[in-house]
């Protein structure tokens, strides 16, 4: 039950923002007037005219950049297909060949032709167009049907994105800081987890809480990349730069978190679970309060007046634990494998050192 609600907690998060359903009413909005464009273009078949929302859909992007990236893709691979359908068609009727063979042909090389990378989208829409025509237009002997395909696809391009461009372009910036700080939270949160399992070792807690974490770390990159993505070719981006700067510090300073609390949860979980085992009980305490006080850094606001305190606390805690460890006592191995996790518990502090120093420049 728990992880139906979670489920529907995150549908409604990615469906029904506010972002989302801007997109929806836009998308909308851009259909219906290619449709009703479409009439009053000349040399274009009105019944061909439901291919204007079509190409509404198909390059209908949260952002005005994608919009304009994949609507041009979308166009040029259109074109090839249309025009490999054309001659198709066109060696179908001088040969007299079956209709087959020429089908094959074209499915073939369309399929080819949208191994080019630099189509992008239009590479999907490549052969899908050449069978439509080769088909579609032979069958009812239309010679116009691929113009007014190719036209009425265009106008639904050129509306979505005029529509995109001209209604509230998006901006993503406050959705993918409101990310950042979530991935900031559950960092901490599992360094609380890896505080608890020095006490009460719980592998199998670690691994799924390290799952979770490393997943939501690939979503906000995903956020964070579409936000700066949606101040290209936006005019109101110029407007937000700070803003952009700023996420794209703070996702830098949040890489460098979470690569250390991976690396910190390897060594005492995974790689060397017997570093804790051979701790005495307040060494084990030490190390544990030091975790929680980088779990406590980690997830301070980058507006907080009480973050300065909390990196002191943070390296006191791990002077504490290295001041425990024993320097005669044991191996040269066994020394290095204790030190190693004070290495990354470091690079915790120094990660939210650069964190705090970057967003508040």
């Amino acid at each position: 039950m728990t992880r139906v609600r979670e489920n529907l907690r995150d549908w409604r998060q990615t469906s029904l923002n506010r972002h989302r359903v801007l997109l929806a009413a836009k998308t909308a909005a851009a259909a219906a007037i290619a449709w009703l464009l479409v009439p009053l273009l000349p040399f274009v078949s009105n019944e061909y005219s439901y291919y204007a929302p079509f190409g509404v859909l198909v390059v209908m992007y949260p952002t005005v950049a994608a919009t304009a990236r994949t609507g041009g893709q979308t166009l040029l691979g259109l074109a090839l297909g249309i025009g490999l359908g054309v001659a198709a068609l066109g060696a179908t009727e001088f040969f007299d060949i079956p209709p087959v063979i020429p089908l094959a042909a074209v499915v073939g090389v369309g399929v080819l032709l949208g191994g080019i990378r630099h189509l992008g989208a239009g590479r999907d829409i490549l052969a899908v167009a050449a069978v439509f025509v080769l088909l579609l237009a032979g069958q009812a002997g239309s010679g116009d049907y691929p113009l007014s395909y190719l036209v009425t696809m265009g106008v639904g391009v050129v509306v979505g994105l005029v529509v995109n461009l001209v209604v509230v372009p998006p901006l993503y910036f406050e959705w993918a800081s409101g990310k950042l700080t979530d991935l900031r939270e559950a960092a901490a949160a599992f360094l609380d987890t890896l505080a608890d399992h020095v006490r009460e070792p719980d592998a199998a807690q670690v691994d799924a809480a390290l799952s979770h974490l490393d997943a939501m770390t690939e979503e906000v990159r995903r956020e964070v990349a579409e936000a700066e993505d949606s101040a290209r070719a936006n005019p109101r981006g110029r407007r937000h730069l700070a803003e952009l700067q700023q996420n794209a510090r703070r996702l830098r300073s949040m890489d460098l978190t979470v690569a250390a609390t991976r690396d910190l949860a390897e060594v005492i979980s995974g790689r060397h679970p017997e570093t804790l085992v051979e701790m005495d009980d307040e060494a084990q305490r030490l190390f544990a309060d030091a975790i929680r006080a980088c779990a406590t850094l980690t997830k301070t606001p980058i507006d907080d007046d009480g973050l300065d305190d909390r990196v002191r606390a943070a390296k006191d805690a791990l002077e504490r634990y290295l001041g425990a460890l024993p320097s005669t006592t044991v191996s040269t191995s066994t020394m290095a494998q204790r030190i190693e996790p004070a290495i990354f518990l470091r690079r915790l502090v120094d990660a939210s050192t650069l964190f705090m120093d970057d967003t508040r420049a």
